[in-house]
């Protein structure tokens, strides 16, 4: 298998990890998102925590089974190739859902905050839809590296390289509102 492959899977496992830890610390955080969820128009407000709760236990399984992918992928197991396959579709399929949601929020300008990592700062926006659409990018390539690779056991100095590279990119996408916060020029007070 890729350690590109396994790079991405590792972002891709990072970013679920922290987005499903953001909702399932607390009662009060899983109450925190399920409100973020009430100015979509597409959740009817009487399922509004059901719906809270069904995106975090996706979120979870997509954890759990990119965990096991990952695992798999790196130790070249026989199963590797078609776990990681599935599960990189099921994560696709995820996020295809998140952006249309986040796209049809943005078109509608409902107001909806991001909540995916636990603060709901910033309004859903372009800047949402782009990391969706790396996210999504990440899939697609990790799915055609397993593909194209064989299946055999990954060098531990390599492995070493791709997890934890792929921890750092998802720190960004993770992070990123901040980071465009950071390097975004503001206007000075009092000027015109």
């Amino acid at each position: 298998m890729s350690y590109l492959s396994l790079g991405l899977m590792a972002t891709l496992w990072c970013t679920f990890a922290a987005s499903a830890w953001s909702k399932l610390r607390s009662r009060a955080a899983q109450k925190a998102f399920a409100e973020s969820l009430r100015p979509l128009p597409f959740v009817p407000a009487g399922l509004v925590h059901r719906a809270a709760a069904a995106t975090t236990m996706a979120e979870a399984g997509v954890v759990l089974g990119l965990g096991l992918a990952v695992v798999a992928v790196a130790g070249g197991w026989s199963p590797a190739r078609p776990l990681a396959t599935v599960m990189l579709a099921l994560t696709g399929g995820l996020l295809a859902v998140f952006t249309a949601g986040v796209a049809l929020a943005v078109r509608r300008d409902t107001g909806a905050r991001c909540a995916c990592f636990g603060a709901a700062e910033q309004p859903l926006g372009a800047r949402h839809l782009v990391r969706n659409g790396l996210l999504l990018a990440a899939v697609a390539v990790a799915v055609l590296g397993i593909a194209a690779a064989r299946v055999q056991p990954l060098g531990l100095a390599g492995v070493a390289v791709a997890l934890p590279a792929g921890a750092v990119g998802a720190l960004v996408l993770i992070r990123l509102d901040d980071l465009i916060y950071l390097f975004t020029p503001r206007p000075v007070r009092g000027s015109p």
